[in-house]
């Protein structure tokens, strides 16, 4: 299995996208792309994020927790690359 099946296996710098609407009180939302800091999956059952401005220096948010069931690592997939490009459409 690899990590673009099973969430556990997420690494850091690893690319997330969440997949719900979960953390909208954080100012999260379905679509939106971050990356690992740190995967906590085994011990806490969640990962740490930080979701950025892809065209500033500005973060959206620092180290959320983000449950391993509310995200998936983006792959090399063209479906993939398309979402990254909606993601950045957001901020232009």
């Amino acid at each position: 299995m690899t990590k673009y099946e099973d969430n556990t296996l997420v690494e850091v710098t690893d690319a997330i996208i969440l997949l719900n609407n979960n953390y909208e009180n954080l100012g999260l939302k379905q679509g939106y792309i971050g990356v690992v800091v740190e995967n906590l999956i085994e011990e806490k059952d969640y990962i740490l994020v930080d979701f950025d401005n892809p065209f500033s220096s500005e973060y959206n948010y620092v180290m959320a927790k983000i449950n391993k069931d509310d995200f998936r690592v983006i792959g090399p997939s063209r479906k993939d690359q398309e979402l990254v490009k909606a993601y950045k459409d957001l901020f232009r």
